[in-house]
């Protein structure tokens, strides 16, 4: 390993990134290939200079090329976006189930609570025991009791 590869590979992703900006020299028309030989090396283990990379030779081919590489990455973002929100669309759905669930729970739960403040005035328990019992209100009690006598 050459001391500029040992010097590269210590850098920080900012100065790698200043180096891979620097190696064309437009004044001179000239590239430092050897420096962005290393850089390209290095960008294989860093997925953001590995991706700077690949748009750098998408961009710099021919403009049939540079289409068809517009081409393609409208198509993934467009698949990225109906895969987003299909998942946001199945979250909505479980979230309403859930809810839906719940508030179906609830309701028996309540009903079931209603049942057993009727069994037990209809045994002739006091209101007060039935409040205390089932932790009610004693006035949810004693609407239970006057709804059966409407009955």
């Amino acid at each position: 390993m050459d001391s500029t590869s040992r010097v590269l590979k210590r850098l920080p992703v900012l100065a790698k990134w200043l180096l891979l900006l620097g190696i064309v020299d437009k004044r001179n028309g000239k590239i430092y290939d050897d420096i962005f030989k290393e850089l390209e090396g290095i960008a294989m283990n860093d997925e953001t200079l590995r991706s700077a990379f690949e748009t750098w030779e998408a961009l710099s081919g021919t403009q049939e090329e540079f289409l068809a590489y517009e081409s393609r990455m409208k198509r993934i973002i467009d698949e990225e976006a109906a895969v987003r929100e299909a998942e946001l669309r199945l979250e909505e759905a479980v979230q309403k189930a859930t809810e839906k669930a719940n508030q179906e729970a609830k309701r028996k739960a309540q009903e079931e609570r209603v049942r057993t403040v009727r069994n037990l005035l209809a045994m002739g328990m006091e209101v007060e025991k039935i409040a205390e019992a089932m932790e009610l209100d004693k006035q949810v009690v004693l609407d239970i009791q006057e709804d059966m006598h409407c009955q």
